[in-house]
């Protein structure tokens, strides 16, 4: 099942890439950027050592790999999408999973 959500996601760090002209790194660390609440262990403790700010992204950016999300993810609410993609990008970092009752991407 992992591996279903990993393609997902290069797809949709791959989508963002292309569009905003960066490489798959860059990519990468918007997308992490757009997922991530903040909430992790990670996040909380070495974030600010290692320069990654999620609150830096342009709203252009945002709107950027949400569509991206949005089109890749349809099958999930934005909360479940957030937090299987971070699943992905920060694995042993858990975000707390969504509840149920968000609402659907379309």
């Amino acid at each position: 099942m992992k591996g279903k959500w990993r393609e997902k996601v290069d797809m949709i760090i791959n989508d963002v890439s292309e569009k905003e002209g960066v490489n798959r790194s860059e990519g990468g660390t918007m997308v992490h950027k757009y997922v991530c609440g903040g909430k992790c262990g990670w996040y909380k403790t070495d974030s600010r050592t290692a320069g990654f700010n999620r609150h830096d992204l342009s709203e252009k950016q945002k709107k950027l790999v949400e569509e991206a999300v949005k089109q890749i993810m349809k099958d999930l609410t934005v909360e479940e999408a957030k937090w299987q993609i971070h699943e992905i990008l920060c694995p042993g970092h858990p975000r707390p999973r969504p509840e149920r009752n968000s609402s659907r991407l379309t």
